[in-house]
């Protein structure tokens, strides 16, 4: 009788501890969402093609030329994000371009974009993923000479684009990505103009923004 208490005892101990070593593995041996509840702070280099009226060389119009990959570069951003899904999150940009006159390159526009921004990341199995990303936000231009710079008021800006991110490790993710920008500036007026007696004259931009950016860029994961 002695024997065979002993027996179950023993029994009933060593289930358990079996069964509490497998729960421990399986909490142990389950994988951390690679993108969920982490901010990622990334930077952007690149080039940017204009178009439409941006790039129009009639008069009155922007007759910007295309950038070129340079250093230092003339299309850059950073940026902030903060993944709320396991593939989705949102975002704070600033993007800086420098676009140079097709007739004579001692003129300059450069544009200054603030943006929020959602970005969408397509899952598969492979470590490079694709994504898509839409935003809005504020543009101001502003134009430059070896004399002077000339600041229109902010006008409204949208971004629409993709990419492809590769995450070699946890921390870092690596980027190619294009986005389309497009800046309502036709009406913002622009400040340091003034007629022959010193007064100022009123003037608007004329034209909006339309350029595609190419960019590459590298993202730290936290934590």
């Amino acid at each position: 009788m002695s024997f065979t208490r002993t027996t179950i005892v023993s029994l009933l101990v060593a289930a358990t501890l079996m069964t509490t070593a497998a729960r421990a593995l399986a909490v142990r041996t389950i994988t951390r969402p690679l993108l969920l509840n982490r901010t990622a702070v990334s930077g952007y280099a690149g080039a940017a093609l204009p178009v439409g009226e941006f790039s129009d060389s009639r008069e009155g119009y922007g007759n910007h030329t295309s950038q070129v990959f340079d250093w230092p570069p003339d299309e850059w951003a950073v940026e902030i994000e903060y993944f709320a899904g396991r593939t989705w999150s949102i975002g704070f940009s600033y993007a800086a371009s420098t676009f140079q006159d097709k007739d004579d390159a001692t003129l300059e526009t450069a544009l200054d974009t603030y943006s929020g921004f959602i970005r969408v990341v397509v899952p598969t199995a492979f470590p490079i993923r694709p994504y898509l990303r839409a935003g809005m936000g504020g543009v101001t231009l502003e134009f430059l000479d070896p004399e002077a710079r000339y600041k229109a008021d902010s006008a409204f800006s949208f971004q629409v684009g993709g990419g492809l991110i590769w995450l070699p490790m946890r921390w870092l993710g690596l980027n190619a990505q294009a986005l389309y920008y497009d800046g309502s500036t036709y009406d913002s007026y622009v400040d340091g103009f003034y007629d022959s007696n010193g007064y100022p004259v009123a003037t608007i931009v004329g034209f909006d923004v339309q350029y595609w950016s190419f960019t590459g860029g590298v993202s730290l994961f936290f934590p």
